[in-house]
C-alpha cells in the first residue's frame, strides 16, 4: 500500500510579525500609490479649508444681517410706545433680503415686508411678498406655517373666502393643529358649511383642550349627551 505523505503544517505567523507585515503592506500601497493619495489628501483639505471659510462667512453675514434686521423692527414697532414708521420699515426690511437673503434674518425680514405691507393695507403687494417667501424658503417651517395664515388674513381682507380657505388649510397642514383650524372652523361657520366647521372645533377640542382656541371652539359645538341609551335586553335601573 502506497504511504500517504503528510504535508507539514504551516507555522503560524506570531501577532507582532503579523503586524509588522500588514505595516509593510500599507507603506508599500501607500508608495505604489503615493500621488493619488497625496492628491486626495489636498482635495480633502481643500474641502475642509473651503467648508470653514463658509461657515465664517455665513455667521458673518448672520451678525450684519441683524443689526439691519434689528434697525428695521425698530422703524415696524418702536419700543416705549413710538408710532410705527412702516414706510421706513418697508425700506429697512427690503435692504436685509437684498443684502442678506441667505440668512435666517433674511427669511424673517421677507416675512415681515409682507407684514408691513398689510398694515399699509396695500394686501396685494403684501400677498406677492408672501408668495416670494414660500418659495425661497419653503424650508423655514417654522415662519411658513405664519406666512399662509398671513395670506389667509390677507385673502380676507380682498373678500377671497375660497384663497383665504386653502392659505389656512395649508398653514394648517405645515403647522398642525392650532390658530390657522381655528379660522378654518370660523371661515366654514360664516360660509355656512357648518358640518366642516364642526369638525375643525371638534379637532381643536379633543386635541388641544387646555388652550383658548379649545375654549372657543367647545362653545361652538353641541353640548355632550350625558343620558346613555340603555342596551336591548337590559332592564332599565
Amino acid at each position: 500500500m502506497p504511504k500517504i505523505k503528510k504535508k507539514s503544517a504551516k507555522p503560524l505567523m506570531q501577532p507582532d510579525e503579523e503586524i509588522r507585515s500588514m505595516a509593510r503592506s500599507v507603506t508599500d500601497y501607500y508608495h505604489a500609490y503615493q500621488k493619488q493619495a497625496n492628491v486626495v489628501l489636498t482635495l480633502l483639505a481643500v474641502a475642509l479649508i473651503a467648508v470653514m471659510a463658509i461657515t465664517m462667512v455665513r455667521s458673518g453675514n448672520e451678525r450684519k444681517a441683524g443689526l439691519l434686521f434689528a434697525a428695521a423692527y425698530d422703524a415696524y414697532n418702536p419700543g416705549g410706545g413710538g408710532t410705527p414708521n412702516y414706510p421706513l420699515a418697508l425700506q429697512r426690511f427690503q435692504d436685509v433680503t437684498k443684502q442678506f437673503g441667505g440668512t435666517v434674518n433674511g427669511a424673517v425680514a421677507q416675512y415681515y415686508l409682507g407684514n408691513t405691507l398689510v398694515q399699509m393695507n396695500q394686501y396685494d403687494a403684501a400677498l406677492k411678498e408672501y408668495e416670494a417667501f414660500t418659495k425661497k424658503y419653503a424650508g423655514e417651517t417654522v415662519l411658513l406655517g405664519l406666512v399662509y395664515q398671513r395670506m389667509g388674513y390677507a385673502y380676507l381682507a380682498l373678500g377671497r373666502r375660497d384663497d383665504a380657505l386653502k392659505a389656512f388649510g395649508q398653514a394648517e397642514a405645515v403647522a398642525g393643529t392650532g390658530a390657522a383650524t381655528l379660522e378654518l372652523a370660523r371661515l366654514y361657520d360664516r360660509m355656512g358649511n357648518s358640518q366642516e366647521a364642526q369638525k375643525k372645533y371638534k379637532e381643536l377640542s379633543d386635541k388641544l383642550p387646555a388652550t383658548t382656541w379649545a375654549l372657543e371652539a367647545r362653545a361652538k359645538l353641541p353640548p355632550p349627551d350625558l343620558g346613555q341609551t340603555p342596551k336591548s335586553g337590559a332592564a332599565p335601573k
